[in-house]
């Protein structure tokens, strides 16, 4: 068994160091901020109170409120290409500033221009937002790749010793960065002469909408869902699997997001508010259920003491003192209900959104701690605040012949009637 686990976070530890994934998980983390910010003004002006309401309007605060969003979702695709670039060459012991502005540069001349009617030229906005996250990733890894083989290889112009840092740095940028944009222009050039037309409508054909098909496939996220809560029974964070679709989940919330701004109806189910309203509340496991059961039905001190001392930070989706107090780890009696419970929970959801019973959640980006039923609420409304009510019923009832087992062996072993191994 050890020599499996070692084998594991091995395997683990290889996969989230591949420079490109760790570049693109790292950009993302970089712009949650924007997303955050933006969303919160989005549910300033969308609470679903009509006096409210009806107050923005006649005020005219509900214009005003848009105008956050527009200026950091709606540019996220810029933040994004920047940040990946930045981590991917940061990550080389590389400039990463240069590499990302690079980047930028990059990312803006693989988008098509438009020619409006007073002569003028615009770049259409849809591909700044989130319908452009997929080409920012690309030119970002793109850009930070090449901008770190050829600072390795001393592509670079050399200035003297006594030259300030700053202007160092801003030279020998200039042949990795004429290079790499020489390169994206002969692409630009190049796809005008297919089908394509434009890089924005390859990556889309090709790889966008393939893979934002995991917004209608439940079984797809269930799957991620039963393996992330797996790997935890080895000691491995379950983000390891996570973050890998968790670039495509956020993309998924951010379109639906500039639906309903601009008074749409969101359309995809499934998107990372999906997964963390109904397979990820309050931790992995969606553990609150087992730490009620320790907190108020315990009959040993251990885990009676364990829940009190979980039972606030878990409110907040931190499950770690739970998850290795209980623990979780190689735990074979509480791994069942840890990755069945996410992933009955996800099932279940997603029909009854398809049924018309629970509506389709808001894009909106809340922090990742928005207390449970709370966060149901901000995201879906009442039905989604209830659902998340009774999961947490079902997550205690679900433990709960698991737990009787631990919970009376631990109170003979402090009785003294047994003893431990």
């Amino acid at each position: 068994m050890e020599k499996y686990i070692d084998r594991v976070q091995i395997f683990a530890n290889k996969f989230g160091s591949i420079s490109y994934i760790k570049a693109i998980t790292d950009g993302v983390s970089a712009v949650i901020p924007a997303i955050i910010i933006g969303s919160l003004y989005t549910l300033l002006g969308n609470i679903q109170f009509q006096p409210y309401l009806d107050f923005l309007e006649s005020t005219g605060i509900k214009s005003y409120l848009s105008i956050p969003n527009n200026t950091t979702m709606g540019i996220i695709s810029i933040l994004l290409t920047f940040t990946v670039a930045y981590n991917f060459a940061h990550n080389f012991k590389q400039d990463g500033v240069s590499a990302g502005i690079i980047s930028v540069c990059s990312f803006i001349l693989l988008i098509p221009f438009e020619l409006l009617e007073s002569g003028s030229k615009a770049i259409p906005v849809v591909w700044l937002g989130a319908q452009g996250m997929f080409m920012a990733m690309i030119v970002g890894v793109i850009t930070g790749k090449l901008f770190v083989v050829m600072k390795e290889k001393n592509m670079e112009i050399k200035m003297p010793e006594n030259v300030p840092p700053a202007t160092v740095r801003a030279f020998s940028a200039i042949i990795p960065g004429f290079i790499i944009i020489t390169l994206f222009l002969i692409i630009h050039i190049g796809l005008e002469k297919t089908p394509f037309g434009t890089f924005p409508q390859l990556v889309s054909t090709l790889i966008q909408t393939p893979l934002s098909g995991i917004g209608n496939s439940v079984w797809a996220v269930a799957l991620i869902w039963l393996l992330s809560n797996f790997v935890w029974f080895f000691g491995i964070h379950g983000i390891v699997v996570v973050s890998v679709v968790n670039p495509i989940l956020i993309s998924i919330d951010l379109d639906n997001l500039e639906k309903t701004s601009a008074g749409l109806e969101a359309t995809q189910i499934i998107g990372k508010n999906f997964t963390n309203v109904y397979g990820g509340m309050t931790g992995a496991g969606i553990i609150m259920g087992l730490i009620i059961l320790m907190t108020f039905f315990a009959k040993s001190k251990q885990y009676r003491t364990l829940g009190r001392l979980s039972i606030v930070p878990d409110i907040f989706s931190i499950a770690e003192p739970a998850i290795f107090g209980t623990p979780i780890v190689l735990n074979l009696v509480l791994i069942i209900p840890f990755m069945l419970i996410p992933t009955i929970s996800t099932i279940v959801a997603f029909f009854l959104t398809k049924a018309g019973i629970l509506p389709i959640l808001s894009g909106i980006q809340l922090p990742w701690s928005m207390p449970v039923i709370l966060q149901g609420f901000l995201l879906g409304g009442w039905r989604v605040a209830l659902y998340q009510a009774a999961l947490l019923v079902f997550s205690a009832l679900a433990y709960y012949p698991f737990f009787k087992v631990l919970d009376q062996r631990a109170f003979s072993i402090e009785n003294g009637e047994i003893e431990a191994d």
